[in-house]
């Protein structure tokens, strides 16, 4: 008789979670479209991740609660998600045709306004902490706080210098060992985790296995006319991808309303710490390296990258903040 009330309460907040997965206008599915477009850029750009990306535009939390019940309240999620999805598949697909070879040639310049830009909207993420007074965050959030500035740092590092140890780049270029389908079945999972978790960015771990060149390459008619496997490779890391997102947004959507304010101090360190990791992986080394050797542009990179990182901030700060303004002051009329 106890628990009754209880229950009846969860399934009331259930309820008023599912209605906040309703759009409320065609700008709010534009804004998720937007959303959508830079969580596909993302898996394209190096050190940038999707879900940092989420959460600037403060649609974090929805798409985690989405993807945790779609099997429960099928409709609502898919119809929230759907213009996410579209605008994550327009992404994907722009940056592999475009900002990818924008990337061979100017990496530093685009990791450096993509970098503005997640620094302008960092504020977002960082506003869920400091609602409370400074002597109610506890040891353990400030821990927290620590982990996730340092995790990404760490990671773009590790990724640095394990980047052929796994040795799959020469395996992809034409052979096809049965333990790559297995691996790509792993890869796939931990992709997935890329896009829950902000911080972690998706190209960097690919690279830390020595398969995103490979894969990125391989997506030519005439590789796929002379080794049909591929499709085999891709399903793999799409069923992986698929089945970690399911699992993985299920526990963080858990912590989340379990432990919100706790949790956001880890999502705010990985939020900053992602800022410096995307100016330190496989592919912005080799940029200073080619510097270090004389061979590469560091004047040019240096002096339009620079320019452009102020730009990216100033335009996200700018579209967050007359965003919030508005909001605010429509919520006000009603």
């Amino acid at each position: 008789m106890i628990e009754e009330p209880k229950e009846q309460e969860n399934q009331n907040n259930n309820v008023g979670e599912f209605e906040q997965l309703k759009y409320k206008s065609f700008k709010s599915v534009v804004l998720a479209a937007i959303n959508g477009l830079l969580i596909g850029l993302a898996i394209i750009l190096p050190g940038v991740s999707g879900s940092t990306i989420s959460m600037i535009f403060k649609l974090y939390d929805k798409i985690i609660f989405a993807l945790a019940n779609i099997f429960k309240k099928f409709v609502i999620s898919i119809l929230f998600l759907l213009p996410i999805l579209l605008g994550a598949a327009i992404g994907f697909i722009a940056g592999f045709f475009t900002i990818q070879q924008l990337i061979d040639k100017y990496t530093f310049i685009c990791v450096a306004i993509f970098a503005g830009m997640m620094l302008g909207g960092a504020k977002e993420v960082h506003d869920e902490i400091v609602t409370k007074n400074i002597r109610d965050h506890k040891i353990i959030d400030w821990i927290l706080l620590a982990i996730g500035i340092i995790l990404p740092i760490a990671l773009s590092v590790v990724f640095v210098f394990t980047s052929d140890l796994s040795g799959l780049e020469g395996a992809l270029e034409g052979e096809f060992p049965i333990y790559i389908y297995f691996v790509m079945l792993g890869l796939g999972v931990l992709v997935s985790l890329t896009q829950v978790i902000p911080g972690l960015s998706a190209t960097a771990l690919l690279m830390s296995f020595g398969v995103f060149s490979p894969i990125m390459e391989s997506v030519h008619i005439s590789t796929w006319q002379a080794q049909p496997l591929w499709w085999v490779i891709y399903l793999m890391l799409v069923i992986g991808f698929v089945a970690g997102i399911l699992l993985l947004s299920k526990i963080i959507n858990y912590f989340l309303k379990k432990y919100r304010f706790r949790m956001f101090h880890l999502l705010t360190g990985m939020t900053y710490g992602s800022i410096i990791a995307i100016f330190y992986n496989v592919e912005t080394v080799s940029v200073y390296n080619n510097w270090a050797a004389g061979g590469g542009s560091m004047v040019l990179d240096l002096s339009v990258g620079i320019p452009l990182f102020f730009v990216g901030f100033a335009i996200s700060f700018c579209i967050l903040y007359f965003g919030n303004k508005y909001r605010n002051k429509s919520e006000k009329a009603k």
